[in-house]
């Protein structure tokens, strides 16, 4: 039986060679994405399942609000993973890291050059830490760092400074302090929330213990393991006894530098300690601020997921539609199968043999096309897939399951439509179209698939459109033709900077050049500053969060930054030693109705006192996900505090980028031979703020093609379909006077009525699907309406230009030949 229905099966395919041709080609091409979309989720949701004890690791957080500023954040402070393995016994050991940043690592090589690099992937840890995650060892021992002055590397870094040899014992070199090899991690999977290269005893970083006392300095990631998987009760537990945790032991940390604590949560502010299981953290610390460069989308993964089935999901509609509209032919067929004593389990075997049938070789083709297009997805996901990973042992049931589900799913409606034919219909043997349900139906299929299509259009023109704004427009801060040069510490005291700096601005096509700590997109430094209420009626807020850079003179003209009241500073020597710039954001926060000439203090260093000598306009520090942030520049002559960061800004001429940066490079060898030299662009660096953003625009363009694509596909097939049926009404109209426009109107006109009811239906929907992913963004663009009438114009003239090749086609025939048989 089985034999049969597959030989009537390919019978049937080379009998409507075209239709099935369309029908693989839209079936192929979804589940091609399926399949990619698949393999994507899959990776995503995949994250630290290496580890074996993933289930018992867990990310510590803090859901905190001070002042103005609240948020998540992974960053916590030094004191709170030993007090949490300390009081709670279900903790069976905690473990801190601390990103080193850029380091300079050194390889003394014998008679040779060093080897040396410019390292960003460098980690001070606790002893604990391997124990804790329990990294599979390659050499040496989970115990590799309880020494002083050991080093732990992962695999590929051993190869990228000893070669084959082992590295175990060998002598490297970081920031200028001597460590020993002691263990070779095996090379970390993408997988893996936490990614280093290097790892070093935190104990030799004295700036840890320094701050061993400290609940505001947010500098060390913490990670605590259970002694067993915890339950959900158990969690809520314990979270529920952190509370009085941190009103025990932060208050003295508060009141060092001059705050109250327990009267600012009275006041509203707050501090809770929270637990992430390690496994959920990449999907599930979105918005959260964080050192990890790990930390996935779940909105992103979510869209991508539901836009793969959507996809899949048109191209089975395809073939539902092509399938029904030909029901002519294949009711004959079933009338007389009937008529023979074929029962109805008899038919729906052969039509679902034969929809199971296109689906494996759609997915022949689909193979063929993830194949192909494997090194774009790549490319577009940051992926390093190979071909073989699409058969991977994890991937294989997918794989085996996506053709047999879209087959069933496929050829379940055909199958038991056809089914219902009893005997020969003699209305059906002389050629007369369904009617009715079914042909609502078609219809029906027609106007989902160009709804999804719309929605898909107008959703990648919004993405596209605040991608663009978040990258391009810039008020307050000029982004472009600024170069960075990093880990400007290197160039020793403020006279050597000063130095490098006056040789930078006499080379062609340098304007400015500034020295700062940080960099906007790059960071701050971030603590809590006092306002003095001064002779303003108006109460100021009692402390207030600012990010903060140090920096000299040439820092705002450097940048483009705009000063709306007072001045910038006037030199780096003593005279701004007490001056601040803030912007609009940090005067309002702070409650005074005119920042120039008010004063503030900084309890963090002996309650310094700073005038406001100018406000500067708002600009955009980082991502415009968050609202605009109080910010303050410092002149470096404060000497108010002190970063590891430290970076020379360059404005160049535009056009003179690569004859710049070449001649920036001999000078920093020059100056300092020992350290690499590395430079970014600042819009770069903000571009890269919205890689995530970026994603969902290149996907839903892409995907966008591909749905119109299949619809097109399916709208195409229709419309020959249909001039096939009204072959002989054509030809009579001809011979009674209707031109080619008349008919091609006529045969159009049913089409492209399906087209605008799809318009109507999906322009709501749409709307609200771009307008709940823009409530991500405290800053966004406007959804205008003309969005929608392109999306329409598009939608109408490609499906105009599909039918109307077919419809002209038909209209341009001989009618002598379409009447010869009547």
């Amino acid at each position: 039986m089985i034999s049969n229905h597959i030989k009537v099966a390919f019978r049937n395919f080379h009998r409507q060679t075209f239709f099935s041709l369309v029908n693989v080609a839209g079936l192929g091409v979804g589940l091609a994405a399926c399949w990619l979309i698949g393999i994507y989720v899959y990776y995503e949701k995949s994250f630290d399942e290496f580890l074996p004890d993933a289930d018992r690791i867990f990310s510590v957080t803090l859901d905190f609000k001070m002042g103005g500023e609240e948020g998540k954040t992974t960053n916590t402070p030094p004191p709170l993973g030993p007090r949490l393995a300390a009081d709670y016994p279900e903790i069976e050991m905690t473990a801190r890291t601390f990103n080193l940043g850029s380091a300079i690592v050194r390889r003394s090589v014998s008679g040779d050059e060093p080897l040396q690099y410019n390292e960003t992937a460098a980690m001070a840890v606790d002893t604990s830490f391997l124990k804790l995650f329990a990294f599979p060892m390659k050499e040496g021992s989970l115990s590799a760092l309880d020494k002083s002055g050991s080093m732990v590397l992962t695999e590929q870094t051993a190869e990228k400074y000893f070669g084959t040899k082992s590295a175990i014992g060998q002598a490297l070199e970081v920031n200028g302090h001597v460590y020993t090899i002691s263990g070779i991690v095996k090379n970390l999977p993408s997988t893996s929330s936490v990614q280093f290269d290097f790892l070093l005893p935190m104990a030799d970083f004295r700036v840890i213990e320094n701050f061993a006392w400290s609940w505001i300095w947010l500098q060390v990631d913490t990670w605590a393991k259970f002694h067993e998987k915890p339950t959900q009760e158990t969690l809520a537990s314990l979270e529920a006894k952190f509370p009085d945790m941190v009103k025990r032991y932060a208050p003295a940390a508060y009141e060092r530098v001059g705050q109250d604590f327990l009267k600012q949560l009275q006041n509203g502010d707050k501090l809770d300690v929270k637990l992430i299981t390690l496994k959920s953290l990449h999907l599930n610390a979105a918005g959260f601020y964080s050192r990890l460069t790990t930390l996935g989308d779940k909105q992103q993964v979510n869209i991508f997921a539901i836009v793969g089935g959507l996809i899949l999901l048109l191209a089975c509609v395809n073939f539902m539609n092509l399938s029904t509209a030909r029901s002519i032919k294949r009711t004959r067929e079933v009338g007389i199968r009937r008529a023979l004593g074929s029962n109805k389990n008899v038919l729906v075997g052969q039509f679902l043999t034969e929809s199971l049938l296109f689906s494996l070789i759609a997915m022949i083709l689909a193979a063929v096309l993830t194949s192909i297009t494997l090194p774009f997805f790549n490319k577009l996901t940051g992926l390093r897939l190979e071909v073989t990973d699409l058969y991977s042992f994890k991937i294989l049931p997918f794989v085996v399951l996506l053709p047999l589900l879209t087959g069933l799913v496929c050829g379940l409606y055909p199958a038991f439509y056809f089914s219902k034919s009893k005997t020969v219909d003699i209305s059906k043997m002389s050629g007369i179209a369904a009617s009715g349900g079914h042909v609502f139906l078609r219809n029906g299929l027609v106007v989902f698939q160009f709804s999804v299509s719309i929605v898909l259009m107008l959703g990648a023109f919004v993405v596209y459109e605040q991608l663009h704004f978040a990258t391009k427009i810039s008020p307050g801060l000029q982004r472009e033709n600024v170069l960075i040069i990093e880990n400007a510490r290197h160039l020793g005291n403020i006279s050597a900077k000063e130095t490098f700096r006056q040789q930078l601005s006499q080379i062609p096509g340098v304007v400015n050049t500034t020295y700062s700590t940080y960099l906007p997109s790059q960071g701050s430094f971030g603590d809590y500053y006092e306002p003095e209420q001064g002779d303003q009626k108006h109460a100021v807020v009692k402390s207030l969060l600012l990010s903060s850079f140090m920096t000299d003179v040439n820092f705002v003209p450097t940048l483009g930054i705009e000063i709306i009241a007072g001045r910038n500073f006037l030199s780096n020597t003593g005279s701004d030693s007490t001056s601040v710039i803030l912007n609009e954001a940090a005067v309002k926060a702070m409650g005074w109705e005119n920042g120039v000439g008010k004063w503030m203090r900084y309890p963090g260093n002996r309650n310094q006192r700073f005038q406001v000598v100018g406000v500067m306009k708002n600009f955009y520090n980082g991502s415009v996900k968050l609202a605009i942030e109080p910010i303050a520049i410092f002149n470096e002559s404060s000497k108010s505090y002190q970063t590891w960061d430290s970076n020379v800004a360059v404005r160049l001429l535009p056009g003179t980028e690569k004859s710049v940066i070449q001649k920036v490079e001999a000078l920093w060898k020059t100056t300092v031979p020992d350290v690499p030299v590395e430079h970014d662009f600042l819009d770069s660096s903000f571009a890269r703020l919205y890689i995530s953003e970026g994603k969902t625009s290149t996907v839903l363009g892409v995907f966008t093609g591909l749905a119109l694509f299949i619809g097109c596909l399916g709208l195409f097939a229709l419309a020959a379909f249909t001039a096939e049926q009204r072959t002989k009404e054509i030809g009579i109209r001809k011979v009674l006077g209707a031109s080619v426009f008349g008919l091609v109107g006529l045969l159009s006109r049913d089409f492209l009525k399906l087209v605008l009811i799809a318009i109507i239906l999906s322009t709501p929907l749409a709307w609200y699907a771009v307008d709940k992913w823009l409530q991500n963004y405290a800053y966004r663009v406007d959804v205008s309406w003309q969005i929608f009438a392109l999306a329409a114009v598009i939608a109408i003239v490609i499906s105009l230009v599909t039918i109307s090749f077919q419809s002209i086609k038909a209209a341009l025939a001989n009618p002598v030949k379409s009447l010869r048989s009547e």
